[in-house]
């Protein structure tokens, strides 16, 4: 009897370990069978040539990411960028493992009565739950930061519930190296965790002596060596090099974001109400009502008892300030990067809503009468929750087909004569350029130039370092905010083809020289420019209408950004003939769209 019961017991025990392991490798193979072939849209083009090349990407660089990776670009796997597509699903899967045993350590202290085949079964249900929902799902497809901060978040929860329990020097070491680590991805959301874990940890009856803090910290530094990388490579001019980080100023520049912080005012145009009602709609599609519900009743009655509340108010903290910081920024429900800022929160709820779980379950086996089938049908109706979700959020998640983000690179740039100048002005131009260059090496006969990215610390430098014949017409200066430097770019295009971006912030002199002519606009262009800016408009089009479910909105901002710049341009020249075809295009794709409309008044159009 007792060697059965010490078999059970040692069975029991490796449970969880092999769950985590199962976990990890079911989740991997979905995210790997929806994971996106091509550069994908938004920021992931840019991230594919930063893995690439070996660059620093935007502010603030995301070094630690950069090195992953270009490492994953070089297992001998299906083609380059598929393999570093596939870096955010092995990032994702491990955040899914690491929550399942997040889960099993709270629910076994919350309600040690539970029986373990139970805690077992609603650890793996919450974090498979999880795992399918968007916020995580869509960034462990493409290529993207914000799994692997999912990855650093969970790890630095864990630790700290060990640290919790044990007190153990060695969990909290491991959580500071980390957040470091964190901090050398993506500072700002490592530090909704960061903060609150240095008051869940310092702020307690028994403190960590000077010692383990000195030890804390230095480990801490180890992991922030990440990014002493940005210096280092910048200083060999990488093809993606933002900022060109290699002196101390353009350093400190790149790592507080100012370039993010700059942008995201400027586009800020909703109110706090508003944006707090969306982050919280946002919320609640992640979490669905239930755990919610779950969620707030565990910091109700965790709150309640003196042995839960420190925890409660670290996990409750966390979700507060990732919230509040989301607000703060504004909220757009369309763009995956903003519900992916609030993943922070959702791990943290999720794992109250687990709580609050055990939490019931615990009273249940506790009463007069024990309820002890509780923990049984709480974790069957987490386990029927979890292929709702899955199913129901696979359509739109799932990038196994998007190319078309590579096919509208191909058509922006394979069209142009040999020789040419490109002045881009948008970023995500630029972003899906440096990927073709970066993984195909297209076009090196192209001179392109990003005017916007000029006005950034150390962008010149960059653009004469791979174009020195160019170096006047950069010094001109040519960077957006300045008089475009007419004199240069009409003497250039006698000698080269001379093409500009269209964009709200091209100037007068520059935007009266262009013609319309495909994904750019030509400067002193030839005669029939009219056919040509047509037929590359049927052809964008069609990329649309191919466009699979999941990129359906980014095609279709992108043509609707066409149509928007050209008709802007055309109002500019003056030709309403044609402003008023392309009028009519773009309102096939947004008949209400208030800004064509503002743009149709403006040019004397009148909508159909």
């Amino acid at each position: 009897m007792r060697a059965d019961s010490g078999k059970r017991a040692h069975a029991a025990a490796t449970w969880p370990a092999g769950a985590s392991l199962a976990l990890f490798a079911l989740s991997f193979a979905i995210y790997a069978l929806t994971a996106a072939p091509a550069i994908g849209w938004l920021d992931s083009p840019e991230f594919v040539a930063q893995s690439l090349s070996l660059g620093a990407a935007h502010s603030p660089g995301h070094p630690l990411y950069g090195l992953l990776g270009y490492l994953a670009s070089l297992l001998p796997v299906g083609d380059r960028v598929w393999r570093i597509n596939l870096l955010s699903g092995a990032c994702a899967a491990g955040s899914v493992s690491l929550l399942f045993l997040c889960a099993h350590v709270l629910i076994a202290r919350i309600a040690p009565r539970v029986s373990a085949r139970s805690c077992l079964w609603m650890a793996m249900s919450i974090a498979l739950f999880a795992g399918a929902s968007w916020a995580l799902w869509s960034n462990a497809v493409r290529a993207e930061v914000y799994a692997l901060q999912a990855l650093l978040s969970t790890g630095a929860l864990l630790a700290l519930l060990h640290y919790e329990d044990t007190q153990a020097t060695r969990h909290l070491l491991v959580a500071s190296l980390v957040l470091a680590l964190g901090l050398a991805n993506h500072h700002l959301l490592t530090l909704t965790i960061l903060v609150p874990g240095a008051l869940f940890v310092f702020w307690r009856e028994r403190r960590p002596g000077l010692r383990v803090a000195a030890m804390s910290a230095g480990v801490g530094m180890l992991g922030l060596c990440a990014l002493v990388y940005l210096p280092v490579r910048s200083l060999r001019h990488p093809l993606v090099n933002f900022g060109a980080p290699h002196t101390l100023e353009r350093f400190f520049w790149t790592l507080r974001g100012a370039a993010f912080a700059k942008s995201a005012q400027e586009a800020h145009v909703s109110t706090p109400l508003m944006d707090t009602v969306q982050v919280l709609d946002a919320v609640v599609d992640a979490l669905s009502l239930p755990l919610l519900l779950l969620a707030i009743f565990a910091i109700y009655l965790g709150c309640r008892v003196a042995a839960q509340r420190r925890l409660t108010l670290f996990l409750a903290a966390i979700a507060i300030i990732t919230i509040a910081v989301r607000v703060l920024l504004g909220f757009d429900p369309e763009t995956p990067d903003h519900h992916a800022y609030l993943l922070p929160a959702l791990l943290s709820l999720w794992l109250l809503a687990i709580a609050g779980i055990a939490q019931l379950c615990s009273l249940a086996v506790s009463a007069r009468r024990p309820l002890r089938a509780a923990p049984a049908l709480c974790a069957l109706a987490l386990a029927l929750m979890v292929p709702i979700q899955l199913f129901g959020e696979w359509p739109r998640t799932s990038q196994r087909s998007n190319v078309a983000a590579d096919e509208m690179a191909h058509w922006s740039i394979d069209a142009l004569p040999a020789n040419s100048l490109v002045l881009i002005a948008y970023h995500q131009t630029r972003f899906r350029l440096w990927a073709l260059q970066a993984v195909e090496g297209a076009r090196p006969d192209v001179s392109i130039i990003d005017r916007s990215f000029l006005t950034y610390p150390g962008m010149a430098g960059e653009a004469k370092h791979f174009y020195p014949e160019l170096a006047a017409l950069i010094d001109s200066p040519l960077r957006a905010g300045e008089p475009s430097p007419m004199p240069l770019l009409h003497e250039l295009a006698k000698e080269r083809p001379v093409y500009a971006e269209l964009h709200p912030n091209l100037d007068l002199d520059l935007a009266r020289a262009l013609q319309p002519a495909g994904a750019f606009a030509r400067l002193d262009a030839p005669a029939n420019m009219h056919d040509t800016e047509r037929a590359a408009r049927r052809q964008l089009a069609a990329l649309f209408a191919d466009a699979s479910l999941s990129e359906r909105d980014d095609t279709r901002a992108a043509l609707l950004w066409y149509d928007a710049t050209t008709l802007d341009e055309l109002c500019i020249l003056g030709d309403k003939d044609r402003a008023r075809e392309v009028l009519a295009d773009a309102l096939q794709l947004a008949a209400s769209d208030q800004m064509l409309l503002e743009m149709a008044s403006a040019c004397g159009l009148s909508v159909p």
